[in-house]
C-alpha cells in the first residue's frame, strides 16, 4: 500500500488524538430488494448512513439491470464483522461491485458525502474484501466540493477480509466543514465477476467540544459490570438484572413462565469522587425490550454509603424512561446529558431503579454509561524533576481512570519493558511510583502501563523515565497512549520500588484493580487450572487449589452462584506479556526449561512455586500477572501416569470413554454422516485419522479395561468406525480378543454410543435394546443421542445390563425464558431435558429392555451434567450411586472435563444396589482433562490454519480426547454351583475349605 500523506502520518505520531466519534457509518446490512433478495437497484442510492448523517453513492459504473430491475452487476455478497462499529452489528451484507461485461466496471467510484461541522481531525477506515480475479487497485481521495479531489493513498493488491484505516487529522480542510467528500475508485478487475466487496465503512473525528472535556467513567457492559464495582439489590423480588457480554447490556424483566411477578430492584454504579472535577455530565443509552407499564427510573445519591442498603431518602429522581421515549425495541436511546452531579460534592452514585407491581412488565436495557467533566490538562513544560502527575492520582480508586482523556506528565520508575512491536510485543512499558511516593489509599494504584508505540525512546528496568501523553482505558486496561514527550531522567533505581504482595482468592475485584500496573509478586503455591489456552496465547490460569464447576459441588442456585462468585475472586491468568496467537518461543514446560511440548507439558494440577513476579495486567476481561518468564513448577502435584491409578485390584474392569468424534467418514466437503446427512465431524483426511487412533487406541489399552462406553462415534449404518477401531485394537493388543455391539445407525445425529468389549473376559447376553421417545416420551431422542442398554455375562457367570448414555448438552440454547432456557441456576441449557430424560432410563431399567432378568444395572457415559444437578440428583434418589464419588469417600470432589478453568464431571457411572456391590472403585483417569489443546491429533493449530509442530503430537493417550475415561474396577466371584455352599460335614469333622464364591444376581448360572 502506497500511502501519499506521508508528511500527516509523521505529524500525528507526535500529536495527541483524541477519542474518534462516528460522524457516518454505513453498516451495508440492510441490502434488501422489494423481492425479499439482497442486492442494489437504482432507488437504493444515494444510500443514508445508519449511523450518524452522510450519503453514499456511485459514480463511473455498469448500471445495466436484472429483469426485476436489480443492478446487475452491484450486488450484496456476505460481510464482515471487522471495522463494524460494535458489536451489535452483525456480518450482514456488503457493497459488492463486480468486473462487469469488459470490465465495464474498473474505474467505478464510491462516493461518501458527509458534514463534519463541530469535528476535526478526521479519519476514514472500512473493511475490503477482493476475490483473485477482482479490482486489485483502490485509489483514496478528499474533497470539499465534490469536484476537485486530492488523492491520499493507493492501496493495491487482492485478498480476504481486511482493514484499511487512513488517519487525515492533517487535512485543516476536512476539519468543521459542511461538505466533505471521500472517494474510491477501483480498477484492476480480470473477470466478469470478479469483486470487490467494502464493508462497514465509517468517518470519525473527534468532536470539538471533545477537547474541552474528559471522561470520568464510561461503561459499554461488554464486559461483566457486577465484577467492575456495580451493585444490583432486590428490595422485592429476586430476579437478578441480566448482563450480555455479547450485546453489551445490562437487562432487567420480571417475565418467566408466562407471567411478570413484583419487582424493585436496583442497579447501582460505584462511587464517584466528585470533588476532583467539575462541570460533570452523565449520559445513558438505554433500550426498551418490550413496551409495558412500568418505567425505568434514574436516581443520583452523594448520601448511599454503598452497603447494599436502600434508603429512599438518600435518592433524588433524575428522570424517568418510559415505553412512550421510543419508537421501536431494542434500537438504544441516549438520554442526557444530566448535571445533576455538578451541584453535588462526596461520592456520589447513579442508580437504573425497575419497580413493577401490576400490568404488563416492561423489559429494560442499559446499553452505554457516560460521565464526563472539565477537562484537567497538565501543560507544564516537560521537564525531569519538575513537578509530575502522580500515578495515584491518574489511576483515582475505581475500576477506570477518572480523568480518560486528559494531557499528563508523570514521572516514576521502569518495572518492565515491553517496548517491541513486532512478533506481538505489548508496544511500551510500566512505571511505577517509588515507594516513598505512594499515597495512603489502598484502592489507588501506583503503576500504570505507558504505550509509547515506538515512539523510539529505549528505557531500561530501573530508569527514572518521564512520560507525556493522554489517559486512556484499553478495554478495562487503564495507560497513558498517543505519548508526546520522554525522557530517561536517571538510571538504576529499582532499588526505589518493591514489588506488591498477591493472594488468592482476592476478597473483592477492587483488590487486584488497585494493583493494575503494579511489580507483584505471588507469595503462596498457586495450582494450574486453566491450560487452554498455554500455546495459543501463552497464558495459564491459576488460583489457590483447584476450582471446580459450582454445580459439581454444590446444588444450582444460590449457592451455585456464590460458589462461581468466589472462583471468579480465585483466579489469575500468567502470561507471557504478548499480544496474538501462537507466538514462539512457546512458554518453558515441566522440565524448566525446554519449550512446551507433547513430551514437556504444562498439566492442570501443576503448582506454580512461590515467589513469581511479574506486572498486574488486565486485558480479555481477565486480570493477570504479565512476565517473560514462566514460572517455576512442581510437576509432581499431577504427573502423567501411564495407566490408572486404581486402589484396589479386582477381577473385571469396565468405563466408559468419549472419543471425541472418533469417525471413519472424513470431516470434508461433500461429506455427510449420520440418517439425517449432518456435517461430519472429527479427523479431516487419513494422515489425521490416523493420529486420532494412534493416541485413542494407545488410551484404550492403558485403560486396560474389558468393556468400555464409548461416546461420540460416528453415526454410521454399517459400524465400520467401530470395525475400525475394533481392529486398530486387536492389532496392538496380543490378546486379539476386541469386539463390537453392532447397532447401525441410532437416532438421528452424527454421533452414537456404542459399546466395545473383550471376547475372552465377557459375552452378550440378550438383545441390544435402545432407549428413544417412542418407548418413553420423557426421553426426547430429536435432539439428543439414544441411550443403549446391553447386558453381559462375566466368565464368573455374573449377568450386568450396561446402559451406554449421551445426554443432551447445555450449548445450543432455547430462544425465550422457557423450562429448558438457562435460568441462571449454574445447570445451564436443557436441564428439564436432561432431567426428564434420567427418570425415563430409570423406568426403562425396571423394565428389563434386554429381556436378561438381570438385576445388577450401570449407567455410564457422558450425561451432559455435573455431580449435583437435577438429572443426576434424579438418579440418586431413584437408588443409583455415582460411583466415583462414591469411591472419593462420599465427596463430588471428582473431575473428567475443564472448561474455562473450572473442572467437573460430565462423565459418570451410575450404579443400582445390586451392582455396587461388586465396586472396588471407580475414577477418571486424567489424561485429557489436565493437558492443553494443543497436543491432540489435529495436524493444525486449535483455532488456527497453521500447522502444529512436530513436537506437539504423539502417539500416546494424552489430549486424545477432551474427556478423561472414567474406570471402574470389580470383584466378582464366581457364581457357585448348586448345593456348594450347603455341603454335608465331613464324616471325620475335618475343616473343609470355604468356598471362593458367591449368589449370583437373576439373569446368572444361579437363576432359579
Amino acid at each position: 500500500m502506497r500511502m501519499i500523506l506521508a508528511v500527516i502520518l509523521l505529524v500525528i505520531a507526535v500529536a495527541p488524538t483524541w477519542a474518534q466519534e462516528p460522524i457516518a457509518y454505513w453498516a451495508q446490512n440492510d441490502n434488501v430488494l422489494a423481492d425479499g433478495s439482497n442486492g442494489f437497484s437504482p432507488d437504493s442510492f444515494p444510500q443514508q448512513a445508519d449511523v450518524g448523517s452522510g450519503l453514499l453513492y456511485l459514480q463511473n459504473y455498469d448500471q445495466s439491470l436484472t429483469d426485476s430491475g436489480a443492478y446487475s452487476r452491484i450486488l450484496s455478497f456476505a460481510g464482515s464483522t471487522q471495522n463494524r462499529l460494535s458489536t451489535s452489528y452483525p456480518a450482514g451484507g456488503s457493497l459488492s461491485i463486480q468486473g462487469g461485461t469488459g470490465f465495464s466496471n474498473n474505474g467505478a467510484q464510491v462516493i461518501m458525502e458527509v458534514d463534519t461541522t463541530g469535528f476535526q481531525d478526521i479519519r476514514f477506515s472500512l473493511a475490503i474484501n477482493t476475490t483473485a480475479t477482482g479490482f486489485d487497485s483502490r485509489v483514496f481521495e478528499w474533497s470539499t466540493d465534490g469536484v476537485n479531489y486530492t488523492e491520499f493513498a493507493h492501496d493495491e493488491g487482492r485478498g480476504s477480509w481486511f482493514v484499511r484505516s487512513y488517519d487525515l487529522s492533517d487535512v485543516s480542510e476536512l476539519n468543521d466543514n459542511s461538505q466533505v467528500y471521500i472517494r474510491i475508485t477501483i480498477d484492476g478487475a480480470t473477470h466478469i465477476n470478479g469483486n470487490n466487496r467494502f464493508d462497514n465503512i465509517l468517518v470519525s473525528g473527534v468532536s470539538l467540544d471533545s477537547l474541552t472535556r474528559m471522561t470520568v467513567y464510561d461503561r459499554d457492559f461488554v464486559d461483566d459490570p457486577f465484577a467492575r464495582g456495580w451493585q444490583q439489590v432486590n428490595v422485592v423480588g429476586d430476579v437478578p438484572w441480566d448482563w450480555n457480554g455479547d450485546f453489551g447490556n445490562v437487562s432487567y424483566s420480571t417475565f418467566s413462565g408466562g407471567s411478570c411477578s413484583d419487582a424493585d430492584s436496583w442497579m447501582i454504579s460505584p462511587a464517584f469522587d466528585l470533588d476532583r472535577q467539575t462541570g460533570e455530565r452523565m449520559l445513558v443509552d438505554v433500550a426498551r425490550g418490550f413496551n409495558g407499564a412500568n418505567g425505568l427510573e434514574v436516581y443520583f445519591s452523594n448520601s448511599y454509603d454503598g452497603s447494599g442498603v436502600i434508603d429512599a431518602a438518600d435518592w433524588t429522581l433524575m428522570t424517568e424512561i418510559t415505553g412512550s421515549d421510543f419508537s421501536t425495541n431494542n434500537a438504544p436511546v441516549t438520554f442526557g446529558p444530566f448535571d445533576d452531579l455538578q451541584n453535588a460534592s462526596g461520592l456520589g452514585y447513579i442508580a437504573f431503579r425497575y419497580a413493577f407491581d401490576s400490568g404488563n412488565c416492561s423489559t429494560w436495557r442499559i446499553a452505554n454509561f457516560t460521565i464526563e467533566a472539565d477537562v484537567q490538562n497538565n501543560e507544564s513544560p516537560f521537564q525531569c524533576g519538575t513537578d509530575a502527575d502522580r500515578i495515584h492520582w491518574v489511576q483515582g480508586f475505581g475500576f477506570q481512570s477518572p480523568v480518560q482523556g486528559a494531557q499528563v506528565q508523570v514521572e516514576a520508575i521502569v518495572t518492565a519493558s515491553f517496548q517491541d512491536t513486532f512478533d506481538g510485543g505489548l508496544g511500551g512499558f510500566y512505571l511505577q511510583e517509588a515507594d516513598e511516593n505512594h499515597d495512603n489509599n489502598p484502592l489507588t494504584s501506583e503503576g500504570i502501563f505507558v504505550y509509547d508505540d515506538g515512539f523510539g525512546v529505549n528505557v531500561n528496568v530501573g530508569d527514572k523515565v518521564r512520560v507525556a501523553g493522554s489517559v486512556g482505558e484499553f478495554f478495562g486496561h487503564t495507560q497513558i497512549q498517543d505519548v508526546t514527550d520522554v525522557a530517561v531522567c536517571a538510571s538504576n533505581q529499582l532499588g526505589r520500588v518493591s514489588p506488591v504482595a498477591v493472594e488468592l482468592p482476592a476478597a473483592d475485584f477492587i483488590d487486584f484493580e488497585s494493583i493494575e500496573g503494579m511489580w507483584v509478586e505471588t507469595t503462596q503455591a498457586l495450582t494450574v487450572t486453566d491450560v487452554f489456552n498455554v500455546a495459543r496465547f501463552g497464558e495459564i490460569g491459576v488460583s489457590k487449589g483447584r476450582i471446580y464447576q459450582p454445580t459439581q459441588v454444590v446444588r444450582g442456585g444460590d449457592d451455585a452462584r456464590a460458589l462461581q462468585a468466589e472462583n471468579n475472586r480465585n483466579r489469575l491468568l500468567i502470561d507471557n506479556a504478548r499480544t496474538g496467537t501462537y507466538r514462539t518461543p512457546y512458554m518453558t514446560g515441566a522440565d524448566g526449561f525446554s519449550e512446551l511440548s507433547a513430551s514437556n507439558p504444562i498439566r492442570n494440577g501443576f503448582v506454580v512455586k512461590p515467589g513469581f513476579t511479574g506486572i498486574m495486567g488486565y486485558a480479555f476481561n481477565a486480570y493477570r500477572i504479565r512476565s517473560e518468564q514462566t514460572p517455576e513448577f512442581d510437576s509432581s502435584a499431577n504427573p502423567r501416569t501411564e495407566v490408572p491409578q486404581m486402589q484396589q485390584t479386582g477381577n473385571l474392569r469396565i468405563g466408559t470413554y468419549n472419543v471425541e468424534n472418533l469417525f471413519a467418514t472424513f470431516q470434508q466437503t461433500g461429506n455427510t454422516c449420520g440418517p439425517g446427512t449432518l456435517s461430519c465431524r472429527g479427523a479431516r483426511n487419513q494422515n489425521e485419522l490416523d493420529r486420532q487412533l494412534g493416541k485413542v487406541t494407545s488410551a484404550i489399552l492403558a485403560i486396560d479395561a474389558d468393556m468400555l462406553a464409548l461416546i461420540e462415534i460416528e453415526n454410521d449404518a454399517n459400524d465400520a468406525t467401530l470395525a475400525m477401531l475394533v481392529s486398530a485394537l486387536n492389532a496392538a493388543d496380543h490378546r486379539g480378543d476386541w469386539a463390537f455391539v453392532p447397532t447401525g445407525h441410532v437416532g438421528t445425529d452424527a454421533i452414537k454410543p456404542a459399546f466395545i468389549y473383550r471376547t475372552g473376559r465377557l459375552s452378550l447376553e440378550g438383545d441390544l435394546a435402545v432407549l428413544t421417545a417412542d418407548v418413553d416420551p420423557d426421553f426426547d431422542d430429536s435432539r439428543q443421542r439414544p441411550a443403549l442398554a446391553q447386558s453381559f455375562r462375566a466368565e464368573t457367570g455374573q449377568v450386568f445390563t450396561a446402559v451406554a448414555v449421551h445426554l443432551r448438552a447445555k450449548a445450543s440454547c432455547p430462544s425465550g425464558s422457557g423450562p429448558n432456557a438457562d435460568s441462571g441456576d449454574g445447570q445451564g441449557c436443557w436441564n428439564e431435558w436432561r432431567t426428564l430424560s434420567a427418570g425415563a432410563m430409570v423406568r426403562w431399567m425396571e423394565n428389563d429392555p434386554t429381556g436378561t432378568g438381570a438385576d445388577a444395572v450401570v449407567m455410564l457415559g457422558d450425561f451432559n451434567a455435573y455431580g449435583m444437578e437435577d438429572p443426576l440428583v434424579a438418579l440418586m434418589d431413584a437408588g443409583y450411586s455415582n460411583l466415583a464419588i462414591a469411591a472419593n469417600g462420599g465427596s463430588p470432589e471428582v473431575y473428567s472435563y475443564s472448561f474455562m478453568g473450572q473442572a467437573g464431571s460430565l462423565d459418570h457411572a451410575f450404579a443400582n444396589d445390586a451392582f455396587s456391590e461388586w465396586v472396588l472403585d471407580a475414577r477418571a483417569w486424567h489424561i485429557n482433562s489436565d493437558e492443553t489443546p494443543a497436543f491432540n491429533y489435529e495436524e493444525r493449530l486449535p483455532s488456527s490454519s497453521w500447522f502444529k509442530p512436530a513436537s506437539f503430537y504423539n502417539a500416546d493417550p494424552y489430549r486424545s480426547s477432551d474427556h478423561d475415561p472414567l474406570v471402574i474396577e470389580l470383584n466378582l466371584l464366581p457364581t457357585c454351583a448348586p448345593g456348594i455352599t450347603n455341603r454335608p460335614a465331613h464324616p471325620r469333622d475335618k475343616q473343609l475349605p470355604v468356598p471362593q464364591c458367591g449368589n449370583s444376581n437373576r439373569g446368572g448360572n444361579g437363576r432359579p
